[in-house]
């Protein structure tokens, strides 16, 4: 071929290969002028030329609105990547990356171009997409704030009306029918919260303020509100704080309670039987910043390294099943990670399914006090503490016909009937599914009769109730002996 035999002399065989032709890239050589001396089957398909015909034009054809001056469109592409647009025959044209590099012979150049219409398009089509995103993202948040504050007006007055009937109301079960409501409420207002909070935590709005607190004050309320929860459901609960902190620190109180609580309910609702403990540390303090160390950890459920995954993400529990039977949005956790960032610290988690979880993170704080050191006794007791005896203890308990899982029974098979004779049905409730949990490694005849025993206790029967006990403990004693 003519063009051929020409880059030949050039020394550009490598030209009249296949792979010159079947590259991707438009490939061409021309000179000074702009004379095109080779073009490749890509170029000539691409600009819709005949191959022969190609090689008959100038670059001013093809580059018609950089090639004006030949010097300055060549040395501005010399060896670097510059966007331009080439124009087919029918005087169309597309974008394309363009480089150019020195010829095997003097006044000689090779050009590569690589169509990137495709690359831009995308990119327009993702830069439309992400704004639509952002915007349907500020309609939805504007959504949620605005609907939760609608919803949150309803149950805070039925929560009103129902709080002041149970001053004037008597009867045991309308009573108890008004605990059930106010109960209800504060879960919706706990759930509105949560979604409020979020909201305000996706669109960038949350703010951490800076305010002085008493740390040792905070800490004696947190650990009131959940005591309650805590003994009711016959758990040990433990808590170290460390003597170092400083009594003032500045930093956000309700956000860091809100994280606390978060973990202890999380703890409380997914533990049956053990304990929870709770234990705080100053780790380092750096003129008026210092940083403070949370460790929540429990005996519950526990969560396998799959499921931690889910853990952290939005509307996410590890479990479905854990929403059908503990309830909740899935969005505490998330809020709680975020809260943690906010106060430039991170949260982890350790835990395994069937042997409790241990979350712990770190907050700074700034704080004008020096405080003297000590000893950190705090992680000498947390380490002598712990792990190895408690998860001893579990596994005695949990070992049915073991003598700590029989105390165990035998202790809350006392305070079930006394539940159920006081008519404390929550109660007889709770009790009755620690039992069940204590007994799981029972044979199956005594699990039936647990549960048929916890399904009585449900509907609040006070003779079908003791009847369902009484074959319980009869089991129990054929099982193990006198309880």
């Amino acid at each position: 071929m003519r063009y051929g035999k020409g880059v030949k002399a050039m020394g550009f065989e490598w030209l009249n290969s296949r792979i010159a032709d079947e590259t991707m890239e438009l490939v061409f050589v021309f000179n000074r002028q702009g004379d095109i001396l080779f073009a490749n089957k890509t170029a000539a398909n691409k600009l819709e030329y005949e191959k022969d015909e190609l090689v008959k034009c100038n670059m001013s054809w093809i580059f018609r609105q950089d090639f004006l001056d030949p010097g300055d469109f060549i040395k501005n592409r010399l060896e670097e990547k510059k966007e331009s647009a080439m124009y087919r025959k029918n005087s169309s044209c597309f974008s394309a990356d363009v480089r150019i590099f020195p010829g095997d012979k003097d006044d000689t150049y090779v050009l590569l171009a690589e169509d990137i219409t495709g690359w831009k398009d995308m990119n327009t089509r993702i830069r439309k997409l992400k704004k639509e995103e952002e915007a349907n993202l500020r309609e939805r948040n504007e959504f949620t704030a605005n609907i939760t504050h609608e919803l949150r007006t309803p149950v805070n007055g039925i929560k009103g009306h129902a709080m002041e009937l149970l001053d004037k109301v008597e009867d045991e079960e309308q009573r108890k029918t008004l605990d059930i409501i106010l109960y209800c409420c504060e879960n919706m207002l706990a759930i509105i919260n949560n979604i409020l909070d979020y909201a305000k935590l996706e669109t960038g709005k949350f703010t951490i303020e800076e305010k002085e607190f008493d740390f040792y004050k905070m800490m004696d309320r947190v650990i009131a509100t959940h005591s309650a929860e805590i003994n009711k459901k016959e758990l040990r609960f433990g808590v170290n704080v460390d003597e170092r902190i400083p009594q003032f620190v500045i930093g956000d109180e309700l956000r860091l309670v809100q994280i606390l609580n978060n973990l202890l309910s999380n703890a409380i609702k997914f533990t049956m039987i053990g304990f929870v403990d709770v234990v705080v540390s100053r780790t380092m303090q750096v003129n008026d910043e210092v940083e403070i160390f949370f460790m929540v950890r429990d005996s519950g459920i526990g969560i396998s390294p799959k499921e931690q995954n889910k853990l952290f993400r939005s509307f996410n529990q590890a479990d479905a099943s854990i929403t059908r039977r503990f309830g909740g949005t899935g969005l505490g956790l998330v809020i709680t990670k975020q809260l943690v960032e906010l106060m430039q610290g991170r949260i982890q988690l350790e835990s395994e399914k069937g042997k409790g979880s241990t979350f712990s993170f770190s907050v700074k704080l700034r704080t004008n006090q020096n405080v003297e050191e000590r000893n950190n006794a705090v992680y000498e007791s947390w380490e002598n503490f712990t792990k190895e005896d408690h998860e001893r203890e579990e596994e005695n308990f949990l070992r049915f016909g073991e003598n700590a899982n029989r105390e165990e029974i035998k202790k809350r098979m006392d305070k079930l009937v006394l539940s159920i004779e006081l008519g404390a049905w929550d109660k007889a409730e709770m009790l009755a599914s620690t039992i069940k949990e204590l007994a799981k490694n029972g044979d199956d005849e005594m699990k039936r009769k647990i549960l048929r025993m916890e399904m009585v206790i449900r509907k609040s029967d006070y003779e079908k109730s003791m009847d369902r006990y009484e074959d319980v403990k009869k089991a129990f004693t054929e099982r193990m002996g006198e309880l």
